[in-house]
């Protein structure tokens, strides 16, 4: 009979412990936005190779602290693309210490944020991407999303977010991030 027990309690953990969702902590919030698509950037020059660029730096949760990041590449026809970053951790936003990355996508207007986490807080966050072309976006559905694991964009929080056309800016102003994972601008 304990044989039988064991059996039943290892099937049921196999069969209920296999989550199809690969990223748990990564809650979906806000609506769907299927119809939307990421926007693309310019794409970089012959010479250039790398799609991503990571940063990282250590933050104590119970500090806070602010995450600066600052990139540029050179844009294929375009001339430069620039990125400014900025993460806002309140104290308490997390317990411990953590090696907080940004990485930046350069195809499309996108940041992915690591560890894997959610905060007691929300991280406010700042992002500019300029030389970018918009001559095609729409202001009226410019927004700025989270993009779940199963490549769904949802909405985010946030207080603005714009484009110049003068300049080729987008810009996001304080979203307000409940998780780390993949964000970005969608058109």
């Amino acid at each position: 009979m304990k044989k039988l027990l064991t059996l039943a309690a290892l099937a049921s953990l196999f069969i209920f412990g296999c989550n199809e969702e690969p990223n748990i902590v990564s809650p979906v919030t806000g609506s769907s936005t299927q119809q939307l698509k990421l926007i693309q950037l310019p794409a970089p020059s012959d010479l250039y190779v790398e799609s991503l660029y990571t940063e990282e730096m250590q933050i104590v949760g119970e500090n806070g602290g602010t995450f600066q990041s600052d990139y540029s590449y050179q844009g294929g026809f375009t001339g430069l693309v620039t990125i400014s970053s900025n993460l806002q951790f309140l104290p308490n936003a997390f317990t411990g210490t953590e090696n907080i990355s940004q990485t930046f996508n350069t195809e499309t207007a996108s940041v992915t944020f690591g560890p894997s986490m959610q905060f007691n807080i929300a991280v406010v966050y700042n992002l500019t991407i300029t030389g970018v072309d918009v001559s095609n976006i729409n202001p009226n559905t410019l927004g700025f999303v989270y993009i779940a694991a199963d490549g769904s964009l949802h909405e985010s929080v946030y207080d603005s977010v714009s484009m110049d056309a003068a300049t080729g800016t987008l810009s996001v102003t304080n979203a307000q991030l409940q998780h780390f994972s993949r964000y970005g601008f969608v058109n």
